[in-house]
Order: C-alpha cells, then structure tokens, then sequence
C-alpha cells in the first residue's frame, strides 16, 4: 500500500493482492465497507467541490480505472500498470464472490444500464449468486426506498454502476443504514473500460494523460509558490 496525494485529495494505492485481503476482511465484517473505482477526470472534479472530496478520502478503499493516476503521481511501478490495465481486482472479486457464494446484489441507475451491467458482469464471471437487481429510477431515485430494499435482500455484496458521484454520495450519506458488508462502485464508462481497450481509447488515453498530467502540475506549482 502506498499513501500519496494529487491534487490535494489523499489516496491509498493497493496492489491487487493487497486489495483482495483487504476484500476478505470487508466480507467478513460486521458493517459495509465501501470499494470505488476511481478516474483522474473525478479527482479533478473532486479536488474543486469540498463535499466531494470529502467522499472519495470516506471511502474504505479506491481503486484506479486506469494508471494515470500513479503516473502523475509519480509511483506507477510496471506491475501495477499491467493490475490495473488487465483489471485483476475485478477479475479475482467476482470469482472470489462465485468460489464464495456470496449473495451479490446489482445496482445501476436505470433499467437499461442494468441489464447492461449484468451483461458486463456475467461477461467476466458467470453464475454469480445474484440475489437482486435494482434500477435507482424505480425507487424514483429516493435513497430510502433504496435502502429498504438493500435490506430486505441483505446481500453480501453490491456491485453499482451509476453516473459519478451518484454511488459515491449513497455510500457515504447512506451506507450507516444498508445491510451489507462490500459495496463496489464501478466506473460509469464500464462498457469500454471492462472491454480490451482499442487502439482509439489507448490513444484517448494518453491524450486525457497529458492533460490531467498538466493539471497537476499547476497545481503543485501553485502549492510550492504559496509555501
């Protein structure tokens, strides 16, 4: 585990056996512990909204969608680009979910992104014990009908895929309430992103790289004209 800062939000990188004990442990708790997917485009966008940031340092693990974020700050070792380019942590979390039997539960923000995720899910592992789905339009997007229904399957486990920071603000103003040990946040662009990157959206990212790269080193450069 490796502690650094960018933008002035604190973050904890994990390998990804490190972060799979650290599943075991969530799993075997007594509370829900929260898991999130993370891109340098929403640290951006966090480091700008006070509540935001406050959520993101809230939750109990994060996770980089992709390597720009330890590229930029300076740790991106080689085998931590190919965990996180080959997507291990998801990968081992649902056979580990399937080995388990847990009880999983899918939530995505509407019916169509739902039967999207489940797809996406099943691509990667199938018969996973899915005990319930659920589309947060259906509960007209009111956190405590939610909640009733996290609590009336109790699922070990619920997978998300909502537009940032919608699970995010759930997790960290709800998630005292929920009956669960592990809620995961995956990213909103899972469809291309728990896909075989193209040639294209390696390109795309390079591009968004150098950008977010710039950022932060304004940002430092603010940081050490301010000392």
């Amino acid at each position: 585990m490796q502690k650094f800062t960018i933008l002035g939000i604190t973050l904890y990188d994990y390998g990804a056996r490190e972060a799979l004990r650290n599943t075991d442990r969530f799993l075997g708790s007594g509370g829900l512990n929260t898991v999130a997917y993370i891109s340098s485009a929403q640290i951006a966008q966090a480091s700008r909204d006070e509540e935001l940031k406050e959520s993101v340092e809230q939750l109990d693990m994060t996770l980089c969608t992709e390597p720009d974020l330890l590229e930029a700050a300076g740790i991106a070792a080689r085998s931590r680009i190919r965990e996180i380019d080959e997507k291990v942590y998801l990968r081992e979390l649902l056979r580990k979910l399937y080995r388990n039997r847990n009880r999983v539960y899918l939530l995505a923000d509407t019916q169509s992104e739902l039967e999207m995720l489940e797809e996406l899910i099943q691509e990667y592992q199938g018969n996973l014990y899915i005990q319930g789905r659920g589309a947060y339009e259906l509960f007209d997007r009111r956190p405590e009908r939610l909640v009733n229904e996290l609590n009336d399957v109790v699922p070990d486990a619920v997978l998300s895929r909502m537009p940032w920071p919608e699970d995010i603000v759930l997790m960290k103003d709800y998630g005292q309430y929920v009956n669960a040990r592990l809620w995961v946040s995956l990213p909103y662009g899972a469809v291309s992103w728990m896909q075989n990157p193209s040639f294209w959206a390696q390109l795309k990212r390079k591009f968004h790289y150098r950008l977010f790269e710039k950022r932060v080193q304004e940002y430092n450069n603010r940081e050490t004209d301010a000392k």
